[in-house]
């Protein structure tokens, strides 16, 4: 419950904040990228099973941008919803699948665009960003010793890479996101997803 105001509240004061901008452009996007997860130590040492670090990751986003199309520096923001495929933990003496495993990551942030083109006919831009939102870890059992579990945390997340416009409607990106959990105990200290999207600007 918490993640989730926590989450809505960053959202409606991003929303805000681009209402009040005296031009800005909202827009639509399909991602796609390969997501790590970083575990505590205590837990990867010490249970009997392989964890799995690398997923596919998908994700869709909306947002908007805001400034003046032809000035170097430009603000926006972004809501991103990420997911990823399931992929097996297997006990490490027998390779026994013991669980599949699968996440989910919802974050807002706020976004610098910094123009590093040449010229003015198409951008290409600098992404930096910051912001909060919530993830999930699922553990799917494959063993009745072992009930399925879901468990959420607030996260920070940051972002860097870079915009390619094609068309004054279409954006390429590319990015590096990482995901901080706060909550203790939590079995996976960061996560990250490197990849690619496309966005629709209206």
């Amino acid at each position: 419950m918490k993640a989730n105001i926590l989450f809505m509240g960053a959202a409606a004061l991003l929303v805000s904040a681009a209402a009040n901008a005296t031009e800005y452009r909202p827009f639509v996007g399909l991602g796609m990228g390969i997501q790590g997860l970083i575990y505590d130590d205590a837990i990867e040492d010490n249970a009997p099973y392989y964890l799995p670090k690398d997923f596919v990751a998908f994700g869709i986003a909306g947002g908007a941008r805001f400034g003046s199309y032809d000035k170097i520096y430009n603000g926006g923001f972004s809501v991103n919803i990420d997911t990823t495929d399931s992929e097996k933990a297997s006990y490490k003496f027998t390779n026994e699948t013991y669980a599949k495993i699968k996440t989910t990551a919802l974050t807002a942030t706020y976004d610098n665009f910094i123009r590093i083109s040449g010229d003015k006919a198409k951008r290409i831009d600098l992404v930096l960003g910051a912001g909060m939102g919530a993830m999930n870890y699922h553990l799917d059992s494959e063993t009745a010793l072992k009930d399925d579990e879901t468990r959420w945390s607030t996260e920070f997340a940051f972002k860097a890479g870079l915009d390619f416009e094609l068309t004054k409607n279409l954006t390429l990106s590319a990015t590096m996101r990482w995901f901080v959990p706060t909550r203790e105990h939590y079995n996976i200290a960061t996560s990250y997803i490197a990849g690619g999207a496309i966005k629709y600007m209206f």
